[in-house]
């Protein structure tokens, strides 16, 4: 069979199916981040994309009378203990707190379990 094989032109040898390992010098990233330093455009515009190529950094800053009344009363506060949420006044996220906290005290409960499984079936943990 394997006269056949070598008559035939197929090739029995083994190759390696991965690429080549790399150079030592190939991985290193380069730092592409930029800190805007001058003032004036801080001052005038937000400066949210460094990548951007052109002469302003950003859009500019306008007056607070151009942007819209609800963007001003956003509560931007951390969130609230469940201690300090009432249902009533805070809603859904008085419930999401609570849901929160249920599902971390079973799976506290769960590891707890399973940490402790040898000891359920020992003679000091059974019913008298």
């Amino acid at each position: 069979m394997l006269r056949a094989a070598l008559r035939s032109g197929i090739s029995l040898t083994a190759r390696r199916s991965y690429p080549p390992k790399a150079a030592a010098g190939a991985g290193v990233k380069v730092d592409k981040s930029f800190v805007e330093e001058d003032a004036v455009k801080l001052a005038t515009h937000v400066c949210i994309n460094a990548y951007t190529q052109g002469e302003e950094p950003g859009p500019k800053i306008l007056p607070d009378s151009e942007y819209p009344e609800w963007l001003f009363k956003l509560d931007l506060r951390a969130p609230r203990e469940l201690e300090d949420l009432d249902p009533e006044k805070d809603g859904w996220a008085y419930w999401r707190a609570l849901r929160k906290r249920q599902i971390e005290q079973n799976q506290r409960i769960q590891k707890l379990k399973t940490k402790f499984l040898h000891l359920q079936d020992s003679p000091s943990m059974k019913k008298k």
